[in-house]
This record gives C-alpha cells, sequence and structure tokens, in this order.
C-alpha cells in the first residue's frame, strides 16, 4: 500500500534566447510519463504567473488543467505575486 503523498511539484525555466523550440513541451511531457509509469505518482502540480501565456500552453499541451488561482502565491522579482495553478492527475 502507498503513503498519501504521491504528488510532485513542477517547476521549469528556459533561457530566453532557446524559447520557441519546444524545448519545455518536450521536457515536460517527458517528465509526466515518467511520473505515471515509473514512479507511479497519482498528480503533478505546477503554477505559472497569471501572464506566462507560453509556460500555460506548455501546461495544457502535456494534458495539465487549471485548477484555480492563487493570490500573492510567490515573490518573484521582489514582489508577491498572483499565479494560475494547475494539475494533472496520473492515476485514478
Amino acid at each position: 500500500m502507498r503513503g498519501p503523498f504521491q504528488s510532485a511539484g513542477l517547476g521549469y525555466w528556459v533561457d530566453s534566447k532557446c524559447a520557441g523550440r519546444g524545448l519545455a513541451s518536450a521536457t515536460v511531457q517527458a517528465l509526466v510519463e515518467t511520473a505515471r509509469d515509473e514512479l507511479g505518482l497519482h498528480r503533478i502540480e505546477a503554477s505559472t504567473l497569471l501572464d506566462n501565456v507560453g509556460s500555460q500552453r506548455v501546461l495544457q499541451k502535456a494534458g495539465f488543467q487549471q485548477i484555480g488561482m492563487a493570490p500573492r502565491y510567490l515573490q518573484i522579482a521582489g514582489k508577491w505575486q498572483d499565479h494560475n495553478l494547475y494539475q494533472i492527475v496520473l492515476h485514478d
């Protein structure tokens, strides 16, 4: 029997010189497959700044769904910023 903590948090960053090449999409998809097939995780969560449309597309392309918005979630560039919250459920 597995314990209650079968989730993982996902974070990533792509240098602007490499953006738009599909690196994040390929990496996130590979991580989702590994988490599901090899690690047996139940879910993965991720978050993005509200205006980070590129990262939101990466997550949605990998099967993540937006589950909410967290006000003042993380401190970035010296201020607390709102984030959209995403998850993918890998096993029922």
